[in-house]
């Protein structure tokens, strides 16, 4: 008697135990992408969007470029580029992307352009009117002011 009962009281131990496991979500892809998980990082991401932050330079072919970014708390964004050429000719590039924070101290930004062209922005410098990091890459600095 001590055996059936136990043989089933085990059976559903284990049948309870095993519904409670597969109603767990864990979502760690978007866990830094949420901005519930405490005021700093609300904050750092609203000052993130409070501004387009521009950049002027000159490229690898000698043409002067200004390159602006605007990130939105929808956690949408547009990449623009203009480069003047020496000839006198002038183009635009607009490019749309979706961003997130790539880690929780928020030093990383992940910026999805397209299925095979995602940019990364590290060691992200956000304060004083300036947005600074690293742009694919240890040998690509980039520094960017703010424009309300």
């Amino acid at each position: 008697m001590k055996t059936k009962a136990f043989k089933y009281l085990r059976l559903a131990l284990m049948a309870v135990l095993l519904v409670n496991l597969t109603s767990c979500e864990v979502e760690i892809r978007d866990f830094y992408d949420r901005d519930d998980i405490g005021s700093s990082y609300y904050n750092r991401s609203s000052e993130l969007c409070s501004r387009t932050w521009v950049s002027f330079y000159w490229d690898a072919n000698g043409n002067r470029c200004r390159q602006e970014w605007d990130f939105y708390m929808d956690r949408t964004g547009v990449d623009y580029l203009r480069v003047e050429y020496p000839n006198g000719v002038v183009e635009t590039f607009e490019h749309n992307f979706r961003w997130n924070w790539e880690n929780y101290a928020q030093t990383s930004i992940r910026m999805y352009y397209a299925a095979n062209d995602i940019s990364y922005f590290d060691n992200v410098y956000l304060g004083g009117n300036r947005l600074s990091g690293y742009l694919d890459g240890r040998n690509n600095y980039v520094e960017f002011e703010g424009v309300r």
